[in-house]
């Protein structure tokens, strides 16, 4: 199969997931954007508990060796032979550039078959669910970043989140209710449950720190659909810190960015260009 070499700046670390095909190791998917600005799904980066853990984290770059990978058709999806962190993280503002012009409705992403994309979320509510309150260390939750290679440990969400909410700017949108998968936000649910075991001040305490915190933040969603069923999870959550003065809409971001484009032809990002 035909190799290539991608940049990419990360956007969405997936949980990672124990490989059974000899027992031992782990592996982690990545949604990240290369140079040309389109989304990629990168999987396996592969790493073992107790050698550093996952040595990268959102907003770093990557330099990863991929080819297509056999079992899993979604345009998107790349089979990850190697990587690179090129040890230059990108800063928010940098990061919010050059997904804006990437900002879009779920309704739209249907309409052109995509797998992965970007939303603004309108949030109106969030729905939580406590399977179990049994919380262990090294327990995996399930992901859904796709299986390329084997088929890796999965297990139940002990606490299930989903939010409810609208695409912005999208007259056609009647609402979603999606699943959270962000590895972060999940991990500050773990550490709720540590420090907590009555469920009811479980769920205050997520509804504040993952809804009512969030609400008044600037907030993206990076979508990305499930391997099997093809229906849409939310994979990751951007959250720059709001502009005080002055603050384009993504629509006029977008728009500008077309029109200078048009005028100057391609140019590569100069965050993956370092």
């Amino acid at each position: 199969m035909r190799r290539e070499k991608e940049k990419i700046a990360v956007l969405v670390r997936a949980v990672p997931e124990k490989g059974k095909r000899n027992g031992e190791g782990h592996a982690v998917g990545v949604t990240g954007i290369n140079e040309d600005g389109e989304l990629l799904r990168l999987y396996p980066l592969r790493f073992r508990y107790g050698e550093g853990l996952v040595d990268f984290k959102k907003n770093d770059l990557l330099e990863v060796t991929v080819t297509r990978p056999e079992n899993d058709m979604r345009w998107e999806s790349r089979k990850v032979l190697d990587y690179v962190n090129l040890e230059k993280p990108a800063k928010d503002r940098e990061i919010k550039e050059f997904i804006l012009p990437l900002v879009t409705s779920l309704e739209k992403l249907n309409v052109e078959r995509a797998s992965l994309g970007v939303v603004k979320p309108e949030l109106l509510d969030i729905e939580v669910k406590i399977n179990s309150l049994e919380i262990f260390d090294r327990q995996q939750y399930f992901d859904m970043m796709g299986d390329f290679l084997e088929k890796g440990e999965k297990v139940g969400m002990p606490v299930e989140i989903k939010y409810i909410f609208r695409c912005e700017g999208e007259e056609a949108c009647r609402g979603h209710k999606i699943v959270l998968l962000d590895w972060e936000l999940n991990e500050a649910v773990r550490n709720i449950v540590r420090g907590d075991k009555e469920p009811l001040a479980v769920k205050r305490k997520i509804r504040e720190q993952l809804f009512d915190h969030l609400k008044g933040k600037e907030l993206y969603f990076i979508m990305g659909t499930h391997f099997i069923y093809g229906t849409w999870l939310i994979t990751g959550v951007f959250c720059p810190e709001k502009e005080s003065v002055n603050q384009r809409s993504i629509f006029d971001f977008r728009q500008k960015r077309t029109v200078t484009e048009m005028n100057k032809g391609k140019q590569e990002h100069p965050v993956l260009n370092r």
